[in-house]
């Protein structure tokens, strides 16, 4: 297990009172390495509290506006400085784990780092998804690009406040073939199985286009809801979790711990729930 920890390209911000009575929650997982997702990680949190709208109280715009501001900052020559960094230690880290562990000498994650470290910006070849959830006061803000997903238990029963963006949705596919991509088996051009991330340069390069345009764009769908105290809680997760568990079952299975024992960690509540869907062997897959 704790080679597979090692490996995982996902990252997260829990960031309370950022403001008076604001805080952000966010889950950005990786794909194609952990560059940008920790990138996002150390720099979200600080661009949203920058932006104007967000002083001015206009929480949607500034969630849209930093969801498009990490794209921005990917391709600043600090940025693309930063990401080679944090290419440089995702590759070392690789190092050791075929070190450890001689199966990793074919995988194909350790060809891509290889690649990608060659590559004048590393942001071209790796992306991560996001799900940022904003409580400011007695409201709620979900924002979401990408196949993570955020949930809502009220009373018991799963809402979900955000919509997986699939390359085989419509509106996806759509905006897809208008940006002169492909869809193919469920991936943009054969490749990519989401169709909304931060990075992922190499499917934005249409000058033609807006970044909400793009084959592959950073632009979030919002969601306001009240919390009111019908609200139980909120599970933010990567689109790992849900491949395994319904909204309904992952709910489920934190109201009954909770009803169990009212003062129980959340955090051992999830790791609970991650060691149920977790496949312990990465090579074989084997439960």
């Amino acid at each position: 297990m704790q080679g597979w920890r090692k490996r995982m390209e996902d990252s997260h911000i829990s960031d309370l009172n950022i403001s008076k009575n604001s805080h952000v929650f966010g889950v950005f997982d990786g794909h194609g390495g952990k560059e940008v997702a920790q990138f996002v990680r150390k720099h979200f949190t600080d661009e949203l509290k920058k932006n104007k709208n967000y002083a001015n109280g206009v929480y949607k715009k500034a969630l849209i506006e930093t969801f498009l501001r990490m794209d921005e900052l990917c391709l600043e020559p600090s940025g693309q400085i930063e990401l080679k960094e944090e290419n440089r230690l995702s590759k070392e880290d690789d190092e050791k784990q075929e070190k450890n562990n001689p199966n990793r000498q074919n995988d194909i994650y350790s060809q891509l780092i290889t690649r990608i470290n060659n590559d004048d910006n590393i942001a071209m070849f790796t992306g991560c998804t996001a799900t940022v959830c904003l409580i400011q006061e007695n409201k709620m803000y979900f924002a979401n690009a990408g196949d993570s997903r955020i949930v809502l238990s009220k009373k018991g029963i799963a809402y979900p406040m955000t919509i997986d963006h699939k390359p085989d949705l419509d509106s996806e596919k759509n905006r897809i073939y208008k940006a002169e991509g492909w869809v193919a088996e469920g991936r943009v051009k054969g490749n990519l199985n989401l169709s909304r991330s931060f990075g992922d340069m190499e499917y934005k390069q249409n000058k033609k286009l807006k970044p909400e345009e793009q084959m592959i764009t950073a632009y979030p769908d919002l969601v306001e809801e009240n919390l009111t105290d019908d609200c139980d809680f909120i599970i933010l997760g990567c689109d790992g979790i849900w491949d395994c568990k319904t909204n309904q079952e992952a709910v489920d299975f934190v109201a009954d711990r909770l009803k169990k024992d009212s003062n129980a960690k959340l955090s051992s509540i999830i790791e609970s729930l991650l060691d149920q869907i977790v496949a312990p062997d990465i090579y074989t897959g084997n439960f």
